[in-house]
């Protein structure tokens, strides 16, 4: 098998270990009108239960990449991957009440976190196309984000939403197959999966990374700080955005938010590709800073369109779709490339704390604004703080680009 083939079918196995862990990942936003009014729960209850996947991830992450500066990152992918879809399946088989929802969802998101992260880390590894296979790992995510929307949504239309939670958590089973291929399988050469710790790496790292060093990868991580707070807030308040709007909370109005979800995250899965090959040519402070604009104008705009014709809602839907996530695959490209390799496990632990933290507050801090405001002026001011934390990720990106360090940005591409 040639370099290209061998490291092509790297991205394809962490892609498919991590579109199956995804499977259920969404499946609590895709019928969450349906869980609230079993469990009785408000909006801002129903955004701390959301929020638990988020923080259980941090959680797991800040331990798990660490790990990947000394240990075999396929192992810890694999482990990821069983933790994940027992989460899910407990969820769907024992959850009763926000308590008992908040802990097991929790627990399936600190198995993604195990997944997700050092995935990312070892396709940021292929050589001569970062962008790309960053890219094509991201849009996995999105992919899976998005058949889970779908399939739970579809079968909460014809089963309980318990039972079609736990039909998509029993095909999620098959990431643990995935990730034990992806420990057989050999490491395409040039790329390893435990990164070789030089002599005297304290010194190196010390003289490679100092202080100034450090100060564009900050910058980096909080973009995508502001990144996280509005892609979250969106993913999981999206669906009820659109049962909310049809005017219903039946089970079909839930099943056809979640498909028009669905549809949206779609779109930004392609986009994410399209973002990686353009960050490889255009530079990355550049073309992340202009999706960040275009998004953020988005969030002003989307929620005060509650009660507009469904073909404006349509519209600005696929614009904000397509940029909302499309800058993900930059920020983490961009690490591997500002930060030295002995240290990228515990930049990357850094920024997913960061990062997921705005991804944990965010949908919570968006249901208690919904409770707060009443109809249209809810939604509208909801979106609308999603779109003021995004809107501070252009200047960050544009001042990157006055520092020197950031000439080695895609071989000195800003």
């Amino acid at each position: 098998m040639s370099h290209h083939r061998s490291a092509s079918f790297l991205v394809f196995l962490l892609s498919t270990t991590l579109f199956l862990s995804l499977l259920p990942g969404f499946s609590l936003p895709a019928v969450l009108t349906l869980v609230q009014r079993d469990w009785g729960m408000g909006p801002g209850q129903a955004g701390v239960v959301i929020a638990a996947f988020q923080a259980g991830y941090i959680l797991a992450a800040i331990i798990a990449l660490p790990l990947t500066d000394r240990y075999d990152a396929r192992w810890i992918i694999a482990g990821g991957a069983a933790v994940c879809t027992a989460g899910h399946l407990a969820f769907a088989a024992m959850a009763h009440d926000p308590l008992t929802g908040t802990i097991l969802r929790a627990l399936a998101g600190a198995g993604l976190g195990g997944v997700y992260m050092p995935g990312l880390r070892l396709a940021s590894m292929v050589p001569s196309m970062k962008g790309r296979a960053v890219g094509l790992y991201v849009s996995s995510y999105l992919f899976g984000t998005a058949f889970s929307f779908a399939v739970t949504g579809a079968l909460a239309a014809l089963v309980p939403w318990q039972s079609a939670y736990l039909a998509v958590s029993v095909v999620s089973g098959l990431a643990l197959v995935a990730g034990l291929w992806l420990i057989r399988s050999p490491m395409p050469e040039g790329i390893t999966a435990v990164p070789p710790r030089p002599a005297r790496a304290e010194d190196r790292v010390r003289e490679q990374f100092s202080f100034r060093a450090r100060l564009p990868v900050i910058l980096v991580i909080g973009a995508y700080i502001a990144h996280m707070w509005e892609l979250y807030g969106l993913r999981s308040w999206l669906a009820p955005f659109m049962v909310a709007a049809a005017g219903g909370e039946t089970a079909g109005a839930a099943a056809r938010g979640a498909l028009l979800a669905s549809l949206s995250v779609v779109l930004s899965a392609t986009s994410t590709i399209i973002a990686g090959w353009l960050s490889d040519r255009l530079g990355r402070s550049l073309t992340a800073a202009v999706i960040l604009t275009a998004s953020a104008a988005c969030s002003f705009v989307f929620g005060w369109l509650l009660s507009a014709p469904f073909w404006l809602i349509a519209v600005i839907g696929v614009v904000y779709s397509l940029t909302v996530a499309a800058d993900s695959p930059i920020f983490s490209t961009s690490l591997t490339e500002l930060v030295p390799s002995e240290k990228l496990g515990h930049v990357m632990a850094w920024q997913t704390f960061l990062g997921y933290g705005a991804a944990t507050l965010s949908p919570a801090a968006f249901g208690f604004i919904l409770e707060s405001f009443p109809g249209t002026q809810g939604w509208g001011l909801a979106f609308g703080l999603l779109g003021a934390g995004a809107v501070l990720g252009p200047g960050l990106m544009l001042i990157l680009r006055r520092f020197p360090e950031s000439a080695r940005l895609c071989s000195g591409k800003r």
